[in-house]
């Protein structure tokens, strides 16, 4: 089960990037996604020489600009959940991948979940209840009606659907060629593609680099080991169980909210992530 203890890693590194995404508050995004995608590409050369791949799929190269550029929105959408919202609050709605992958997954590749994985999409619903129960005594349903109210919340629900299709799209990257070729080449792609953007206004840009320069490499290289980790899971695994398995980032956002910004309401969003975590985790269970 090499797959899960990977899928679970690649979950840690989601936490800490998105808190060291919440520290670059004030940092134009255009550099923090362009830095997140081109200062990974050394690491994932260095892993590229000791395992090019033998045989590339034509196919390969039109997944990967598809790919490329939905990675590129959902980047620009989990930026701004992070710096508009409480990671406790906004960050569980990443839990939501694995039940939209049942719908994309059906669509993609005609996969369909167990009676667990129905059971998991409960939970998770449950889960995203509690996380705002502290609303219940505005009506029953005032905790749905606040993902509404909540920016950072509807921008990393719209990540989340939007991770549903590029996890599909990975998987087929990855099996036309191998994980580090493919996450190379992604991110190969995103960095060329972000790098006019990134470097309009280019002196005031090359100021916050240098004053965040810690930051950003580590940024980077959490981003090389994230999806090196998560794309060996999935060369091995299906895709939504993967996934599932890789929110438990949910539970590490939330913990280190409170801890690094002292986010309030921690209990509710705890029992809330905890509950949508046991959810992915069901739909994780092999059939």
């Amino acid at each position: 089960m090499l797959w899960a203890l990977l899928s679970i890693l690649s979950g840690i590194g989601d936490a800490f990037g998105f808190a060291l995404m919440k520290k670059l508050k004030g940092t134009n995004s255009s550099v923090v996604v362009w830095v997140q995608y081109a200062f990974a590409l050394p690491f994932l050369l260095a892993f590229l020489y000791f395992n090019y791949p033998q045989k590339i799929s034509i196919d390969v190269y039109w997944v990967m600009v598809l790919n490329g550029t939905l990675l590129l929105i959902s980047t620009y959408l989990l930026i701004k959940a992070t710096q508009m919202s409480n990671l406790s609050v906004s960050m569980p709605m990443l839990s939501l991948t694995p039940l939209f992958l049942i719908l994309t997954s059906y669509i993609m590749i005609n996969e369909l979940p167990t009676f667990y994985g129905f059971l998991g999409i409960f939970l998770i619903v449950v889960g995203t209840y509690a996380i705002h129960i502290k609303n219940y005594k505005d009506g029953f349903l005032e905790p749905f009606k606040a993902l509404a109210k909540d920016k950072g919340s509807v921008y990393a629900i719209a990540v989340a659907f939007i991770w549903s299709i590029t996890a599909n799209l990975f998987k087929s990257g990855i099996m036309g060629s191998n994980p580090i070729f493919y996450v190379f080449a992604v991110y190969l792609f995103i960095s060329i593609i972000m790098l006019p953007l990134a470097f309009i206004k280019f002196k005031e840009k090359i100021v916050e680099i240098k004053i965040n320069f810690n930051i950003l490499i580590l940024l980077g290289v959490l981003s090389a080991f994230i999806a090196a980790t998560a794309a060996y899971a999935m060369s091995v695994a299906i895709a939504s169980y993967v996934i599932a398995l890789k929110r438990s980032s949910v539970i590490f956002s939330v913990a280190l909210g409170f801890i690094l910004f002292k986010e309030k309401g921690f209990k509710q969003a705890i029992i809330g992530a905890t509950i949508m975590f046991i959810g992915t985790a069901l739909i994780a269970i092999p059939q």
